[in-house]
């Protein structure tokens, strides 16, 4: 019962922590004059998903590596995203999309989901293969911000120093707290009697992806489908190429073929799914029930091989 508890406090530990560094990187985004899309598009999308980053981190480097927490996060939020932020924010309100987002971000989202694909068909991915996917995000956020520059450098804020002892602070309680979650999977794996992956791509995932669940929610019901799929968009291509790439630099992301052939085949389905499902520009109610189907099926299927 501990470890449940230890699980979800640092559960709130990593959404705080999260959210302090946000707040002060966005705010040091704006001293030095950075665009509001840039900082979206970077600094936002890098804050959304630390819990995710800081805790597969540390899933690496604790205890010789913990390569399998490290990919069941990732895979199991992108899971989490799509299947249950946009399955439930479209059954809900239904999404709206514009044209523009179909042109060059789903485009990406799919190669990114294409490229974990390829570097898993070893059941491991390699400092070298970590590069390639860390370049292929970099080159995406290149183009984005060279679409979206602003010629105005000026800053729109003064630096505040309270700011910096917010990021300062939530840098310490985002790294205590992702300390203890990995105690806590390894914990509830034990307790349970099952992997640590299954751990992962269950409770783990689902717990890091509540922002985006939220977000996705309130977006769609705000009639803002823009929003609810850039966030989730985002979301997944930097789990994909940044997080697994940045643990691959660490150490080989090995996991066992089971979990790769269980998972991966599903992340992929989805994501081509969603790029068939938005080319009338919405995500409809059915399609959302669809996902949330997918997803639930997903996890059963988890709880029964693995």
């Amino acid at each position: 019962m501990l470890e449940f508890l230890i699980f979800a406090g640092s559960l709130v530990a990593l959404y705080y922590g999260a959210k302090a560094i946000t707040e002060s990187a966005v705010h040091f985004a704006k001293v030095l004059g950075i665009s509001e899309f840039v900082i979206g598009a970077t600094v936002v999308a890098f804050g959304t998903a630390l819990p995710e980053f800081s805790t597969s981190m540390t899933a690496m480097l604790v205890d010789g590596g913990r390569p399998e927490i490290a990919a069941g996060n990732v895979l199991g939020s992108i899971l989490a995203n799509t299947g249950l932020a946009l399955g439930a924010a479209a059954v809900l309100y239904g999404i709206y999309i514009d044209r523009k987002i179909l042109e060059t971000d789903l485009s990406f989202l799919l190669a990114s989901v294409l490229a974990l694909y390829v570097v898993f068909l070893d059941y491991r991915i390699t400092w070298v293969e970590g590069i390639f996917l860390i370049a292929i995000y970099l080159a995406f956020i290149h183009h984005e911000v060279s679409e979206h520059r602003k010629n105005d450098s000026k800053g729109m804020e003064d630096l505040r120093p309270k700011m910096i002892a917010l990021f300062i602070a939530g840098v310490v309680i985002l790294s205590v707290g992702a300390r203890y979650m990995i105690e806590a999977i390894q914990d509830i794996a034990a307790t349970l009697g099952i992997s640590e992956a299954v751990v992962a791509v269950i409770l783990l995932a689902v717990g890091t992806s509540l922002p985006e669940v939220s977000t996705a929610i309130v977006a769609a019901k705000n009639g803002r489908g823009d929003i609810a799929m850039g966030d989730i968009i985002g979301a997944n291509a930097f789990n994909a190429l940044i997080i697994l790439g940045a643990s691959s630099l660490v150490g080989d992301v090995a996991v066992s073929e089971p979990f790769v052939s269980v998972t991966l085949p599903v992340v992929v389905l989805m994501s081509l799914l969603l790029g068939f499902m938005v080319l009338g520009n919405k995500i409809t109610r059915f399609e959302g029930s669809m996902l949330l189907a997918i997803y639930f099926l997903e996890i059963m299927a988890i709880l029964t091989i693995l």
